[in-house]
């Protein structure tokens, strides 16, 4: 593509709005397109793979988001793409460099050059559902210095238009509307369902739903039990609770220990207890990655317990456990004492 054409169509972007035809983003959306100079690129690869492409183990390794790099000539195969990131710096004549620079404001660029600025965001620039990013910085000593130090900032905040977008995408279409009435009308919450899950067991004595999905088999428990102070939430009444009930609705379904993190965080605004992992099943001899996440909802003064796991042989399953972890995020806790029918 000429030069100067590529110049025109970031200046386009920084004077005009996506339109109502604008199509809807291409694309996986754990995908990123970065545009930069070839020789930028080798340098500034492993930063950022460091912040988006840790290995993520689901038991084999994969990446959290998957780059691909590409050259400004690629600009109109790919500018229509979920997630696209520029990296441009102010010493630089190269065409990306150029080309950001053109498109960013005097004011900005001073405040980049004043260290006001470096990660610039533009949400729906040429597809519906994008997030493009301008990462700016003065020269490439000060590239590699910004994308350490703010590197978490970066994904932290890349990661909360991801789940945002990826929701409006699940349920654009309501998603199975039958199956979320059902839990709302019998369970202490409620909870929007994608389309094509099924309730595949439930236990009000023992207080959980199994929801199931296949092909890849995709599946989510929801626990829950009254808040005692005799109940202390840590790494190992997580695996024991979690294996007890995976022995009641997964048919023995385990943690294996060695392969799984614990930390504390946050879910809905509450305080959160994480294990994230792998889990087997001895019996099946068949296992993969799982997600759990447990808090305690003082309104209800429930313990309640969101357990997903993916099982897709030859498949990555790092985006079906996304798909489960937006479904997790519509969950809503009723108050203590609101009316549910068995």
């Amino acid at each position: 593509m000429p030069k100067s054409i590529f110049y025109f169509l970031l200046f386009y972007l920084a004077l005009h709005s996506a339109c109502s035809l604008t199509p809807e983003g291409k694309g996986d959306f754990d995908e990123i397109i970065v545009f930069s100079d070839s020789l930028d690129w080798f340098e500034y690869k492993k930063s950022l793979e460091s912040i988006f492409s840790r290995e993520y183990k689901t038991p084999v390794l994969e990446r959290e988001y998957i780059l691909t790099w590409r050259t400004s000539k690629y600009f109109e195969d790919f500018k229509e793409y979920r997630n696209v990131i520029f990296l441009g710096r102010l010493d630089s004549d190269d065409r990306v460099s150029e080309a950001v620079k053109n498109t960013l404001s005097g004011e900005i660029l001073q405040d980049i050059e004043n260290d006001k600025y470096f990660y610039i965001p533009k949400h729906d620039a040429w597809a519906n559902n994008q997030m493009v990013l301008f990462l700016v910085a003065k020269d490439k000593k000060d590239m590699l210095n910004k994308l350490e130090k703010y590197g978490n900032s970066l994904l932290k905040d890349f990661e909360k238009s991801y789940y945002r977008r990826y929701q409006d995408h699940i349920f654009r279409r309501d998603g199975n509307k039958e199956l979320k009435e059902y839990i709302e009308n019998h369970f202490p919450f409620t909870m929007k369902v994608q389309s094509d899950f099924f309730l595949a067991d439930e236990s009000l004595e023992n207080g959980y739903i199994y929801l199931r999905r296949i092909n890849p088999d995709r599946s989510m428990i929801i626990h829950w039990l009254p808040h005692s102070d005799t109940i202390e939430i840590n790494y190992n009444w997580l695996v024991k609770e979690r294996n007890r009930i995976g022995e009641l609705a997964l048919q023995g379904d385990l943690i294996v220990e060695d392969e799984t993190l614990y930390k504390e965080g946050t879910f809905q605004g509450r305080k959160a207890f994480i294990l994230e992992g792998t889990w087997k099943n001895p019996t099946y001899i068949i296992g993969g990655p799982f997600r759990n996440k447990t808090f305690i909802d003082e309104a209800s003064s429930l313990i309640i317990m969101i357990d997903y796991y993916v099982h897709a042989v030859g498949r990555r399953k790092k985006l079906f456990l996304d798909q489960l972890e937006v479904m997790a995020r519509t969950m809503d806790v009723k108050p203590a004492g609101s009316s549910s029918t068995n």
